[in-house]
């Protein structure tokens, strides 16, 4: 069994799409080390029952908000224009930088 993290920022994982706040585990990927120190990754060490099941999926998630936000993004069907697709994504960044940085002292130049 592969250790349990929770993801800091949305990402692809094992051909999986993998949103901030949920709980997986790391199958033994060979990044999985670089994902933990880097930031985009960490430790969970929660109880199951305190987790938040997406309905429509079950992916498993640290809290409602999470699991929200993971539902409008994968599960509500929006018709965006592609400014509002950019729009939406610099939003997304400039939040996710703010919350959960990327740890760059870690990364090798």
């Amino acid at each position: 069994m592969g250790q349990q993290v929770v993801a800091r920022r949305p990402m692809g994982y094992n051909g999986k799409d993998v949103d901030r706040g949920q709980v997986f585990e790391l199958a033994g990927a060979r990044n999985d080390e670089k994902l933990l120190k880097w930031g985009y990754v960490e430790a969970w060490k929660g109880k199951k029952n305190d987790l938040h099941e997406c309905a429509a999926c079950g992916a498993m998630f640290v809290g409602g908000n999470e699991r929200e936000g993971h539902y409008e993004k994968r599960h509500v069907r929006l018709n965006l224009t592609p400014d509002q697709e950019d729009a939406r994504a610099e939003r997304e960044e400039r939040f996710l930088n703010e919350v959960a940085p990327i740890y760059l002292d870690q990364v090798a130049a």
